[in-house]
């Protein structure tokens, strides 16, 4: 592998902590990945490095260089992980030191959702505050310390998010389970709390690194140090991309990085292999606006490069003009794929998704529905979920009536009848048809879903899910219900069919349930026409990592980019100035930038960005 004069300094450097700020496309990832390779060159164990991410497909990418690299298998790279299931695998080695039973349950963002909708209406809230309130609580958890933040954001309109949060704790505790972001908070906890423990893993991992080390929140940067044992830790990332504060990801962890790790060797990679002169030259000078960063000075060996800011009067006429650029690039042997439309806010996608669809050309969409939130795959992962936890309601009361059985509000009244306070919803089902107490085509029906759970749960996972499709009959349920929604069903059809092979990949169902977990912080692609070879839209959040030939940065007016809501912070502007540096430099040869006077009927002054890029050009 051949590696630049700057890549091979940090690659090599040894004896001390070392942070590569790394700016866009300047070959991070390779630089981690070579960086393990050497370690092991001279005699480091695979099997005790700590090499940690944000995405599982980070994660997925930086393992199979790996395997490329060294000719080692995926076996000796076990802690090649994201955040998330690092901890999770310490926590369930050890959870019933913290009082948990082992196997831990994993709550989806379905269960997680269902489960405060009925805490707010016992509360006597409205429960359109759900989501928010479960984005407060994540918050919360990230923070490290929840209850100093509830100090500072005690409430969601009227909710006050303590109330709901210990209820919550209290039901996910009652049920033996966890939640997402409870992984790392408990981990840190067992880590921090018991120091028998913490050396044992001290002990174990002789080298740590972090990737995309600027998003790191401040639980995430807690949990690294009380892994640390040593100066053996090497983190890799860029604050000028440093765009996630809305998940509590604190940019001052990179920026004090020479503080806080002593004798710390700060490296720059500052080539960019993938953008053309002109777009870093504006990359650069957008960011040069902004006070709190790490300075360094990216430079492209590629010349030329087109750059172009473009306004109209309203969104239609910019969808229009985008549209026409696409053909002619099309024309000039440009391939769909490698063209993409970035936008900061959802809503702004529809009238470029109207331009596309009318003159038939394909587009997907990123950053939509995760595969493992679809109503399908929800559906038969909830029998697989009811079979393996018998304590979660949520799932056991989706499947009671999918396909529908004549289980309705009457039949599951009646079972909740045989509930005391820690009974849960599938026991009581259980002692109904013990006693005999149901009408004959309830209990029929009751009695197909207990025996079909007791029937698969030890099963592998892709028996268990063909055996559920057999029995319940599902794909004609399915069906039926798409047409009536007008839905396409071939879709539907494949990502069962990808589910079965997915669930193929493991011996267990619990070990299938921890690994669908595991990935619901990655977004797959959601919609659109011919995915896959199609034109790219997407929000700036859901590029980043990403690179097209073609970038068309559009929406760019003030309120919408930067976003009102930016201006509630001291440091929203930078961060998107930052998010606008991210757009940027997706880019290697063409990119356009357009706003729009009026958009939804409204009128709107051009982004202040505009303006920066215009004096760099």
């Amino acid at each position: 592998m051949k590696l630049s004069k700057q890549q091979k300094a940090a690659v090599t450097h040894l004896g001390s902590p070392a942070l590569v700020v790394a700016g866009a496309g300047s070959g991070k990832t390779r630089t981690l990945t070579a960086k393990i390779r050497h370690l092991i060159s001279i005699g480091y164990d695979p099997k005790r490095i700590l090499a940690i991410t944000f995405t599982n497909k980070a994660a997925d990418e930086m393992k199979t260089r790996l395997i490329q690299m060294t000719g080692l298998s995926t076996d000796d790279f076990p802690w090649v992980r994201t955040y998330h299931s690092a901890s999770y695998k310490i926590l369930q080695r050890h959870c019933t030191l913290l009082g948990y039973k082992s196997p831990l349950q994993i709550y989806a963002t379905y269960q997680q959702q269902k489960t405060i909708r009925e805490i707010l209406i016992k509360l006597d809230y409205d429960k359109k505050y759900a989501s928010a309130v479960i984005g407060k609580i994540s918050n919360a958890k990230n923070y490290g310390n929840p209850m100093a933040y509830f100090d500072l954001y005690p409430k969601v309109s009227t909710v006050r998010l303590i109330d709901v949060y210990d209820l919550y704790e209290k039901e996910l505790r009652d049920k033996n389970a966890v939640d997402f972001d409870n992984i790392l908070a408990l981990t840190r906890d067992l880590l921090r709390d018991n120091s028998e423990i913490r050396e044992k893993y001290r002990s174990w991992f002789q080298y740590v690194l972090c990737d995309e080390y600027q998003d790191a929140n401040n639980l995430n940067e807690e949990l690294t140090r009380l892994l640390l044992s040593n100066g053996n830790f090497f983190a890799v990332g860029d604050d000028w991309q440093s765009i996630y504060s809305f998940r509590m990801s604190n940019i001052d962890h990179f920026l004090t990085f020479s503080e806080k790790y002593q004798g710390a060797k700060i490296f720059r990679l500052e080539e960019n292999f993938r953008s053309t002169d002109k777009i870093v030259k504006i990359g650069n000078d957008l960011i040069g606006y902004n006070d709190n960063k790490m300075d360094k000075k990216c430079f492209s060996a590629k010349k030329g490069g087109i750059a172009e800011l473009h306004d109209f009067h309203n969104e239609y006429q910019e969808a229009t003009w985008v549209l026409r650029k696409i053909q002619n690039l099309r024309q000039m042997g440009m391939a769909y794929e490698k063209m993409a439309v970035l936008y900061r806010t959802k809503f702004s996608s529809l009238a470029f998704e109207k331009a596309l669809r009318s003159a038939g050309i394909p587009y997907h969409m990123l950053g939509g529905k995760g595969f493992f939130e679809r109503k399908e795959i929800l559906d038969i992962n909830c029998y697989l979920t009811a079979a393996t936890f018998n304590k979660d309601d949520v799932a056991f009361d989706r499947i009671i009536n999918t396909p529908k059985r004549g289980i309705g509000p009457g039949a599951l009244a009646k079972i909740n009848k045989f509930r005391n306070d820690s009974m849960s919803l599938q026991d009581a089902a259980r002692k109904s048809l013990k006693e005999k107490v149901l009408p004959a085509g309830i209990y029929d029906a009751v009695r197909l879903v207990i025996d079909l759970l007791d029937d698969i749960r030890d099963m592998r996972p892709d028996t268990a899910i063909r055996e559920v499709l057999t029995r319940t009959g599902y794909m004609d349920y399915l069906k039926h219900y798409l047409k009536s929604s007008g839905m396409d069903y071939t879709a539907r059809e494949e990502n069962i069919e990808q589910l079965i092979h997915t669930a193929g990949q493991k011996d267990t169902i619990l070990d299938y349930l921890e690994e669908a977990a595991l990935i619901r912080e990655d977004k797959e692609d959601d919609e659109g026409e011919n995915t896959g070879n199609g034109v790219n839209l997407s929000t700036i959040h859901a590029s980043k990592g990403l690179e097209y030939s073609v970038v068309f940065i559009v929406a760019c007016e003030e309120q919408l980019f930067p976003h009102w809501r930016s201006m509630e912070t001291p440091t929203g502007l930078e961060e998107e100035r930052r998010l606008m540096y991210v757009a940027v430099t997706r880019a290697e040869q063409y990119l356009f930038l357009s706003s729009a006077d009026f958009r939804k009927g409204q009128y709107n002054q051009p982004s202040r960005f505009l303006d920066e890029i215009s004096e760099s050009l």
